[in-house]
């Protein structure tokens, strides 16, 4: 398939389509908030054996009992990994096929198998990635220390490769995001369409993705900061103490496994948080993709206003 609706492509087209996900589906972003803090008040329940086993004096001395009140919490990481993956899939297909029936756009079956499969490949993808890059910047570095006396100079270019292979990883990541979006739309892998799409549109994509990635992460760290906040406090105030961070953390550990209200107002943050995150990473990406196929629908206005 080709494309139409290249022209209109903008970072500000592409937000209002993201946001529009507020505004046209709001009921459906309050689900996907509360499936998520289920599912986030698990990993927490999932946590308790660990922080049980961090509170014991004898934590670590007993690989096998280590390993086994660690199993519960990156289980249930995984799980909260797919619904992830189903919530995400949702958010883009509120944007996709506004009209679909079901509630608040979830589904179970091949479209999220998909996006799966495409997180899977990208992941290893990216791990593969990030393996060579540090073989060659350890290659490069321990050549250039070799033969040469200078161990800024050694430092400054490490770090300039380093820089140079990170904003090729970004440039990936950006230019692939839209097989996401295009693959729940084709309902059949469409990497090589989405790569294709993304072709001139980089500063666009990124741009839209940056937005959306500052407004997580300034929520993510508010959140992050009144739950940790006191974990910290104690650390600054007790500076200068060896053994200030490590009570600190067993007060941390002990606030886990009990959980409190700070934690039950902690998941309730990070569940608000995911659902913002998910409407507008979702449906950035998804709006990105309609905009550019804009021939193949017929209800825009509906979508952007």
């Amino acid at each position: 398939p080709t494309s139409g609706g290249g022209a209109m492509t903008s970072v500000g087209r592409i937000l209002e389509g993201a946001f529009g996900v507020f505004r046209a589906h709001f009921i459906a972003v309050v689900i996907w908030g509360g499936i998520y803090l289920v599912g986030n008040i698990a990993m927490v329940i999932a946590m308790r054996p660990m922080m049980s086993q961090m509170l014991n004096p004898s934590f670590g001395q007993n690989p096998e009992a280590a390993v086994a009140a660690m199993a519960p919490f990156y289980l249930a990481g995984l799980l909260l990994g797919i619904l992830s993956t189903i919530l995400y899939t949702a958010s883009m297909r509120s944007v996709l096929r506004p009209d679909a029936a079901g509630i608040a756009f979830l589904r179970l079956g091949m479209d999220e198998l998909r996006t799966l499969g495409l997180l899977l490949l990208f992941g290893i993808g990216s791990f593969v990635l990030f393996f060579a890059a540090s073989l060659v910047i350890g290659l490069f570095a321990g050549g250039m220390a070799a033969g040469s006396e200078s161990v800024a100079l050694t430092v400054l270019l490490s770090v300039l490769v380093g820089i140079a292979l990170f904003g090729l990883l970004l440039y990936l990541i950006i230019r692939l995001s839209l097989a996401f979006p295009l693959t729940l739309h084709r309902r059949a892998f469409a990497i090589g369409e989405g790569w294709r799409l993304g072709h001139g549109r980089f500063w666009t994509l990124f741009g839209a993705a940056l937005v959306v990635s500052v407004i997580g992460f300034v929520l993510s760290t508010a959140i992050n900061m009144v739950a940790m906040g006191g974990y910290f406090a104690d650390i600054i105030s007790a500076a200068g103490d060896p053994e200030a961070p490590l009570q600190a953390m067993e007060r941390q550990a002990a606030a886990v496994n009990s959980f409190g209200t700070l934690m039950i107002l902690q998941s309730i943050g990070g569940a608000v948080v995911a659902a913002i995150w998910l409407a507008l990473s979702g449906g950035s990406v998804a709006s990105a993709a309609r905009l550019l196929i804009a021939e193949e629908f017929n209800d825009a206005e509906e979508v952007f206003g």
